[in-house]
C-alpha cells in the first residue's frame, strides 16, 4: 500500500490543532509497537505536518519488552521535551505511563491520553507471559488530567475494568464504540473520534493553565 498522506482537514482535525499550540506530544506505542497505519503513526504525522512538536518514544525490542528498558527509553524521550507534555499511550504504552506516574510523577506531563491500556492483571491470551513485568497496574490518582479511551469489544481490556481503572486514576472514561484494541489491525483511519477526545483534554489543560490560582 502507498504510504499513508494525511488531507487538509475536518473541523475536528482543525480544532484539535487549535488546541494543542503550546503543547509537546509525546506518542508511547505498546506491544510490537505502531505499524504505518496505525492511528498513533497517522497522528504523528499529521500533527507534524501542521508544526506541532512530536516526540515517538523508540524502543530498542518491542516484542520482549521488560519494564526498566520501556521505562528508560520514555524517560530519555521526555527529557527532550521543552513544553508541556501530553501522553498519547497505546496499550502497553498506556500501562507503561501511569505507572511511571505512579512511581516518579512524570515531571513536565500536563495530561495523558490513555488509549485501550492493556489489562495485565486480568488478560489470560497468548500474549500475556510476554508483559508480566509491567504489572501490576497502580491502583492510585494519576498526578495530572488523563482520557482512558477504551473500546467495547477489546480483548485486553473489558469496558467493565475500563470503568474500574478509570475510578482508580481519576480519569476521564470515554466509549470508543466496538473497535476492537484499537491497534495496529483496527480500520479507524485517522480516527477523528480520538482526535475530539484529545482535543477535549488538550483544551480542559489550556483552561486549567490559565486558570488563577
Amino acid at each position: 500500500m502507498p504510504p499513508y498522506a494525511p488531507d487538509h482537514g475536518t473541523t475536528v482535525e482543525n480544532a484539535l490543532i487549535q488546541a494543542l499550540a503550546g503543547f509537546a506530544i509525546v506518542i508511547v506505542p505498546g506491544l510490537d509497537g505502531s505499524g504505518p497505519r496505525h492511528w498513533q503513526s497517522r497522528w504523528e504525522l499529521f500533527l507534524r505536518l501542521r508544526g506541532i512538536t512530536v516526540h515517538r518514544v523508540q524502543q530498542d525490542d518491542w516484542t520482549r519488552p521488560t519494564y526498566p528498558d520501556w521505562k528508560r527509553q520514555l524517560q530519555q524521550t521526555l527529557h527532550a521535551c521543552h513544553q508541556p507534555v501530553i501522553l498519547v499511550a497505546h496499550s502497553l504504552g498506556a500501562v507503561l505511563s501511569v505507572r511511571m506516574a505512579s512511581e516518579h510523577g512524570l515531571d513536565g506531563v500536563a495530561g495523558a491520553f490513555l488509549v485501550a491500556p492493556a489489562d495485565i492483571d486480568h488478560h489470560h491470551g497468548p500474549d500475556s507471559g510476554r508483559i508480566t513485568s509491567f504489572g501490576p497496574l497502580p491502583a492510585t490518582p494519576l498526578p495530572f488530567p488523563a482520557v482512558l479511551m477504551a473500546s467495547q469489544d477489546d480483548e485486553w481490556l473489558s469496558m467493565s475494568r475500563a470503568r474500574h481503572l478509570a475510578v482508580q486514576w481519576q480519569a476521564t472514561l470515554v466509549n470508543a464504540g466496538a473497535v476492537g484494541h484499537i491497534g495496529n489491525h483496527a480500520r479507524v483511519g485517522l480516527w477523528p473520534d480520538g482526535m475530539a477526545a484529545l482535543d477535549g483534554l488538550a483544551r480542559s489543560l489550556a483552561v486549567q493553565a490559565t486558570s488563577p490560582l
